[in-house]
């Protein structure tokens, strides 16, 4: 493994079953000159490289491919920018030209057309789950079944996004905009039950069904915590290129409390590669993960947003 940081290297650490499937013989830091790595690689089959500057990594890469090492990258945001880009040769020159995602004509109809058909039948197979739980939440506090909340979707346009209630009535009485945290106590009896079987999410059915959200994209963010990541992570708004979705990478993949660049990093590899096709293979894989536990933990008490250094 070749890291900048010991929070690269936890990175690397924390993937999937990254222990059975690998035996780590050797761990390089932070070389400052690309042969520093690769003058340790004799004999070696994979080398995981993540946070080294772009130079070192090029070199390490290329004594990788001449040496038919397997070679994985965890990349940056920019890398993944650039995935998706068109290649252009004018002259002797070669460029990359970089512009905004968007599917085909064709492709865009199918995907309007799969969320409407998917919402509707879904509003119609889970409506008798759906009248329980507004009867629970009703009969529990008496306050609103519904919660409706202001969203950004494409192009940084709001909506209100529409939710069962699990928490308090006034759990936001301060007016600051914060995410639920672990033992969240502004969370009630009732909505902890739907909560751990995403019950709450089944409302956004509506949603897409308005034309408002996709079944497949971005989560969509609320407009002050967005604001927030943007101010040290500006690339954050390009999450803003397409319709905000029910689910997607970051959900299948991630956590509640996964870092906003890991999402943002997410959120861009489906952007780059989004198809009809990809929508599909992400709506099965979204059934899977619906009951995992680790797909709905919550941030560290007192963390307004999911970044991880905490708010005073």
């Amino acid at each position: 493994i070749v890291y900048r940081s010991k929070e690269d290297l936890a990175k690397v650490y924390a993937m999937y079953r990254f222990e059975q499937k690998y035996c780590v013989v050797d761990v390089i830091e932070n070389p400052k000159r690309y042969y520093d790595a690769t003058a340790k690689l004799d004999g070696i089959k994979t080398v995981f490289i993540v946070g080294v500057e772009a130079t070192v990594r090029n070199g390490i890469l290329k004594h990788c491919l001449d040496e038919d090492i397997n070679a994985f990258v965890i990349p940056k945001v920019g890398d993944i920018i650039l995935r998706g880009a068109k290649m252009h040769i004018s002259g002797d020159e070669a460029f990359l030209r970089v512009r905004r995602s968007s599917l085909p004509l064709e492709q865009t109809i199918i995907k309007r057309a799969i969320d409407i058909l998917v919402s509707l039948l879904g509003l119609v197979i889970l409506s008798p789950v759906m009248a329980v739980t507004a009867i629970a939440i009703k009969c529990n506090d008496g306050g609103p079944v519904l919660y409706k909340q202001k969203r950004l979707t494409k192009n940084g346009e709001t909506f209100e996004i529409l939710k069962f209630r699990t928490m308090r009535v006034d759990a936001e009485k301060d007016g600051v905009a914060r995410l639920a945290a672990e033992g969240d106590e502004r969370i009630t009896s009732v909505g902890r039950i739907v909560r751990r079987y995403r019950i709450d999410e089944l409302t956004q059915l509506v949603n897409v069904l308005r034309g408002e959200m996709s079944l497949v994209g971005p989560r969509p963010e609320r407009p002050e915590i967005a604001a927030q990541y943007e101010k040290v992570m500006p690339a954050f708004s390009l999450r803003l290129q397409v319709k905000a979705g029910v689910t997607g990478y970051a959900q299948i993949y991630g956590k509640y409390n996964t870092e906003p660049y890991e999402k943002l990093q997410m959120d861009l590899v489906y952007i780059n590669n989004m198809s009809v096709f990809e929508d599909l293979k992400l709506l099965m894989a979204t059934v899977k993960v619906l009951f995992m536990k680790e797909s709905t933990e919550g941030v560290d008490a007192g963390q307004v947003t999911a970044n991880a250094e905490k708010e005073s």
